[in-house]
């Protein structure tokens, strides 16, 4: 039996808030990764990981960005790669074009979720890229 990665053992502690998982996880990887929150060269060094892995880390801290700026203040946050992501690899088209087309933040957070459960569900299914 091998031993579960520490993305594997933060998704089972976590499992219970999906949305939790995917921050922790997004964590554990600026950790490993050294990506600080004041370095100059941050958004270089999380588009220059693996293309599931930032996709990750991206949509985690928008949905950080969300809580701390609010939704509409989010929308105008890389919200053109962030839909792109639910709409293409998480498979949520209709999530993403509530972020582009609508300013109904109660919409949102109905949908919000739904978008973690996927987004844990992709994070299984891409284990190997993540530490």
């Amino acid at each position: 039996m091998s031993t579960p990665t520490l993305t594997q053992r933060l998704l089972n502690k976590y499992r219970q808030d999906p949305e939790d998982a995917l921050q922790q996880v997004a964590l554990a990887v600026l950790q490993q990764e050294g990506i600080r929150s004041d370095s100059v060269l941050r958004a270089a060094r999380i588009a220059a990981l693996a293309p599931q892995v930032a996709g990750m880390v991206t949509l985690a801290e928008w949905l950080a960005y969300v809580d701390w700026e609010g939704f509409d203040s989010a929308r105008y946050a890389n919200i053109e790669a962030v839909a792109a992501l639910i709409g293409g690899a998480l498979q949520l088209p209709d999530v993403a074009a509530t972020l582009l087309q609508t300013r109904d933040a109660a919409l949102f957070q109905t949908q919000r979720p739904a978008l973690a459960t996927a987004a844990l569900l992709f994070i299984e299914g891409h284990i190997a890229l993540f530490p």
